[in-house]
């Protein structure tokens, strides 16, 4: 039985309350510190009522005041009908394979935070010139995080939950994972594996926040202990990182900085030669040592997995994983069997491979949907950095291309949890919004760094 949190219902007070200024202030002031700072298992539960979450509170005021007061900004994209459709896919599944009853009480939830995250992100970031705004609340929020996360690695106290107990009256249950003697950190969000995903969203936009404030002459930076405070920002994201000791984010942090290096770099026909070759090297040792798995893995099946160390455990499971699943995958055909329904397979419970866990549970429709979102994020990028300008726009445009790829890289090891997916779908709502040739939004870096001509 849930106690029933009636605090969740603040964040709706207090987005409603923003919105009187602006949109984008509620969704900046109210969004992103209930995704980013408040754990996920702060719910809502009334009886035949679908669960409420922190972030849901203030997504629904916010996303609906935002559709009825920007609707002829609205363009359509071919994005919108895939990203409807893998909503409307996900209430497909599970009617199919728990039956109407169930369907409605599920399907709310997790098709509004798909649509709204996705609509909120591509109408009010580059549409209302926020971008600079958004990530520097965003990636000073997951600094934060970091920070305080120490106690956590060292002391294994988790700060958040700790909060959240006493301030929800509630005593919410965790799962504590430990690596090399210390305490795998996971802040206010589901597992070290999901705060390695989040991290390593700030990350990318703490490099571009970064390269923004060094290149400005107009703007002085705060300092904070005598360093700036994009530079304290890049440090607490990366310790935050690092202290998650999620294999799976690290590489896609390493990865994706080849291709952000090049918007960083002076000299971007030397940067892209050094990220081919580095990408193509790191591609061979990478594809060996998948090889190599794959053959351990058989031999150590055979002998029940006995005389592992922890990390060859984790990568071997990894490995298995798709032989394990895929029967299971191709029995649940078009849209899958439901993330709720699916057979466990001992010892492999928890399948840590987004891919193979999107076709497990919303089947061929459902990975075929999500390949083509990534795709559409993907083309949106390339798009607005072959037709940038400002040397800022296209920095910001190459790190968010690093994003995206270290974020399919990572997704290979790990599934989306909740807060995970929120935030993916914002990124993916905010590539849509990027100026193209179709859009007459001017770049964010216009509006900073442009000067007024003065007549005396």
């Amino acid at each position: 039985m849930h106690s029933v949190q009636p605090f969740v219902l603040v964040f709706a007070v207090l987005a409603i309350v923003r919105l009187w200024r602006s949109a984008e202030s509620a969704m900046i002031d109210v969004l992103l510190p209930a995704l980013l700072l408040v754990p996920s298992v702060c719910i809502l539960r009334i009886p035949h009522v679908p669960p409420l979450s922190c972030v849901d509170a203030a997504l629904i005021p916010i996303a609906f005041a935002t559709l009825i007061r920007r609707w002829s900004d609205w363009r359509f994209q071919r994005a919108d009908l895939w990203v409807i459709l893998f909503a409307l896919a996900g209430g497909c599944t599970d009617y199919i394979n728990l039956g109407l009853r169930t369907a409605l009480f599920a399907f709310p939830a997790s098709f509004l935070d798909v649509m709204l995250a996705y609509i909120t992100a591509k109408l009010l970031i580059e549409q209302t010139g926020s971008r600079e705004r958004f990530a520097q609340r965003l990636v000073s929020l997951l600094a934060a995080v970091g920070v305080i996360s120490i106690v956590e690695f060292i002391g294994r106290k988790n700060l958040f939950i700790i909060v959240a107990r006493r301030v929800f009256m509630s005593n919410f249950s965790e799962y504590d994972q430990m690596r090399d003697g210390f305490l795998r950190i996971k802040g206010p969000f589901e597992g070290p594996e999901e705060a390695g995903i989040m991290l390593l969203v700030g990350f990318f936009l703490s490099l571009w926040l970064w390269f923004v404030n060094r290149s400005s002459q107009r703007v002085r930076e705060p300092r904070y202990l005598g360093l700036r405070r994009s530079i304290l920002c890049v440090g607490g994201i990366l310790l935050g990182l690092f202290m998650t000791l999620s294999r799976g984010p690290w590489l896609g942090a390493a990865s994706g900085f080849l291709i952000a290096q090049i918007g960083l770099a002076k000299n971007k026909r030397l940067a892209v030669i050094a990220a081919l070759v580095l990408g193509s090297i790191g591609g061979v040792l990478a594809h060996n040592q998948a090889a190599q798995y794959s053959k351990q893995a058989k031999e150590y099946e055979e002998s029940g997995w006995q005389g592992l160390s922890e990390t060859e455990a984790s990568a071997l499971y990894r490995t298995h994983l798709y032989d394990t699943y895929r029967p299971t995958a191709e029995r649940g055909g078009l849209f899958g069997l439901s993330a709720t329904a699916y057979p466990r397979i001992q010892p492999f419970d928890s399948i840590d491979n987004e891919y193979l866990f999107l076709w497990v549970i919303q089947g061929k429709v459902g990975i075929s949907l999500f390949i083509l979102i990534v795709l559409e994020g993907a083309i949106a990028i390339i798009r607005a950095i072959l037709r940038a300008r400002e040397r800022e726009d296209a920095c910001f445009y190459y790190c968010l291309g690093g994003m995206l790829a270290g974020l399919l890289l990572v997704l290979i090891t790990v599934y989306m949890n909740w807060q995970a997916l929120v935030l993916f779908f914002l990124c993916i709502g905010w590539s849509q919004s990027l100026p193209d040739q179709f859009t007459k939004i001017r770049p964010a870096s216009v509006s900073r760094f442009s000067f007024r001509r003065v007549f005396s």
